[in-house]
């Protein structure tokens, strides 16, 4: 993706992750259902793009975050960070060619030398799916951002129009094959194909929230097994409640309990008891047990004792294990069963 830039550059020099340091300042949370959060500042970024479509007097094309915004879709919490590459709150307008140049303020202009799928948010409102969006960036996120990207793209209350897995890897084979056939003069494949790829070998879809992406993330990273997401349990009482991540053979419920969880705290607390008094171990998890690295390390720790007590296996988490060796066993693990199949 090449830009020409307009507006003011930010100096990523010195950032600290933004997302860490609200949650060390103990900053207020914002305890807006978050599908009424997404809708806000859909309806905000709507009127960012009117303004400016108004401002030159013809229609434009949005992608990137930008993209994302209009469709209602959470962002990294790190977007400050890509601020030089991908405009932080700068619009992201796609040129027609290569050469096209627009002077906008506030607004980032890109070439995109690849099929593009638009919809219409709104009338007069045009920007690339969210699909589509999510690979433009896949280029400037870590592994870890883009897959806790997908997975709220996958989110069952997402504003946006519903998309699968499938579509992932349909958009990211249709990329890989561009290089190979040659297709709009290309003579490779678009970047962040690879890590595309690797992304969409770690989504697991189902996910409500960024926050149940990242744990379950991290509890990837230190080797512990695959819970399911958001599962059914049968309360002894006959009632049904969803654990986010549960580990069925261990009996063990892990769960994240987000800022909005402050104002029903006596009816976490009544569910919880109803949880453990069903026979499950109840790991809880918040936004102080993700905030730092030495956080994220004991609560994971927490999770194998829990673990530990109920089956006798002990999981050691002390290591990290990179995502992008997770991805590429997945990876392996399933060509080899496709090649058993053929």
């Amino acid at each position: 993706m090449e830009t020409q830039t307009y507006g003011p550059e930010y100096d990523p020099a010195g950032h600290e992750d933004g997302y860490e340091r609200r949650l060390r300042e103990g900053s207020p949370p914002n305890l807006l259902p978050m599908r009424l959060q997404l809708m806000e500042l859909q309806a905000h970024e709507i009127a960012r793009c009117l303004e400016a479509r108004s401002r030159l007097s013809r229609d434009l094309l949005f992608g990137g975050f930008t993209a994302l915004r209009l469709q209602g879709v959470p962002l990294p919490c790190t977007l400050p960070r890509y601020g030089d590459t991908v405009g932080s709150d700068d619009l992201c307008v796609l040129a027609t060619r290569r050469n096209t140049r627009s002077r906008l303020q506030g607004a980032r202009f890109y070439h995109m030398n690849i099929p593009l799928r638009i919809v219409e948010p709104m009338p007069g409102v045009r920007c690339v799916d969210v699909v589509c969006a999510w690979f433009m960036i896949a280029r400037f996120l870590s592994l870890e951002e883009l897959v806790t990207l997908g997975d709220c793209l996958l989110m069952r209350s997402a504003v946006h129009d519903r998309v699968t897995i499938g579509d992932f890897d349909a958009f990211v084979t249709q990329m890989e094959k561009l290089g190979k056939s040659h297709v709009l003069g290309r003579k490779r494949a678009p970047r962040g194909v690879k890590k595309a790829r690797r992304a969409i070998a770690l989504l697991r879809g189902n996910m409500e929230s960024p926050q149940e992406a990242r744990l379950s993330l991290e509890l990837k990273k230190r080797g512990l097994p695959e819970p399911s997401v958001n599962l059914s349990i049968m309360l002894y009482d006959g009632s049904v409640v969803r654990g986010d991540l549960v580990f069925v053979e261990a009996g063990v419920v892990c769960e994240y309990d987000g800022a909005h969880h402050l104002r029903q705290l006596e009816q976490d607390r009544i569910r919880r008891a109803k949880i453990e008094c069903s026979g499950w171990l109840y790991v809880q998890v918040t936004r102080v047990d993700m905030a730092t690295p030495d956080a994220r390390a004991w609560m994971a720790r927490r999770v194998a004792d829990a673990l530990e007590e109920r089956t006798g296996v002990r999981y050691p988490t002390d290591d990290v294990i990179p995502l992008e060796a997770i991805a590429d066993h997945a990876l392996r693990m399933s060509a080899a069963a496709w090649d058993r199949v053929a």
